[in-house]
């Protein structure tokens, strides 16, 4: 059996994530870029292969030549990309060599059609799911919930802080709800663990959920504010607000606004609060349920980050 695994979106932070940890296992990595990049390539020793996504004809000379049996996709899905996923998913059903194919879906919430309609990242994950289901792949969706990326203080990450909820550089947080229901989070490089370790399963199933830490939101705003020693200004967004698509502006979305969408406009921000406000009403309905294979039951060995470990703060000087 083939050992190369294909990362797409390979050189982003959640694929630089699963790369670290693919080459320190039995199978050998390889990136996936729309450009060439020699000086990652020789940074990280890993091949970084160029892909043009738009030519299915040519990815499948790509996967047959490199003979990738596994393609791990970590495209982000935050404009038309999972369009480029679609057609990597169909070169990967034609390619003779490839069998297995795990999507970016990386969610906290196994989404619905019918939650499709309120949410753009709904009905990107659930396209990519559709796409799937009508090939001879076999494929699996992992839902890590959030990232805790975002609110560690010390812990290396590529993956930079972000302000879902709780921004932590600005002592702040806007929670969807009254904050009182669980919420699931997974630092990266637990999940990439989890991830190469589930490669070595025999049979995948569908989906698989796995979290490092599970705790409500006004839970997760007390560590927040025992770990760096000050009060936070927290609000709460109704779920009327939400659907409204507004959410409370936090100190750390503005530098978010020109990350995702290239603009400080305040088209720019709309389109954020709008995206944002979507998967909020989800969270304040309560709807990031874990019902499925827990990876953490599957491979109890690997220990995960917690909350109040991944916010201690550096006090290095």
């Amino acid at each position: 059996m083939s050992h190369i695994v294909a990362i797409a979106g390979g050189s982003g932070a959640l694929g630089r994530t699963l790369v670290d940890a693919l080459k320190n296992s039995a199978y050998k990595p390889l990136i996936l870029a729309r450009q060439s990049n020699q000086a990652l390539e020789g940074d990280i020793g890993v091949p970084v292969l160029q892909a043009d996504y738009s030519n299915q004809d040519l990815l499948v000379q790509l996967f047959e030549s490199h003979k990738i049996d596994t393609v791990v996709s970590c495209i982000t899905n935050y404009d038309d990309s999972h369009n480029i996923e679609l057609n990597i998913i169909a070169a990967a059903e034609r390619a003779s060599v490839t069998r297995r194919y795990i999507p970016s879906i990386w969610s906290g919430f196994d989404y619905t059609t019918g939650q499709g309609k309120a949410s753009p990242f709904a009905a990107s994950r659930i396209a990519l799911l559709d796409a799937l289901s009508m090939t001879k792949l076999e494929w699996t969706a992992i839902f890590p919930g959030i990232f805790l990326d975002f609110y560690t203080l010390s812990i290396p990450s590529y993956t930079k802080r972000s302000a879902l909820a709780i921004d932590m550089d600005g002592n702040a947080a806007g929670l969807p709800g009254d904050g009182n229901y669980p919420v699931y989070f997974t630092h990266t490089t637990d999940l990439a663990k989890y991830t190469t370790a589930m490669l070595g399963l025999e049979h995948w199933e569908k989906k698989y959920f796995v979290y490092g830490d599970r705790m409500t939101w006004n839970e997760a705003v007390a560590v927040a504010e025992a770990a760096k020693g000050v009060k936070f200004s927290v609000a709460y967004d109704p779920i009327e607000k939400l659907e409204r698509g507004e959410i409370t502006e936090l100190p750390g979305h503005k530098a978010t606004y020109a990350h995702l969408l290239g603009s400080h406009s305040a088209d720019a921000k709309a389109m954020f609060q709008k995206i944002m406000a979507g998967v909020a009403v989800f969270m304040a309905e309560g709807q990031m349920v874990y019902k499925g294979p827990l990876l953490n039951e599957i491979f109890p060995a690997i220990k995960p980050l917690k909350v109040t470990d991944a916010m201690i703060p550096n006090t290095a000087a």
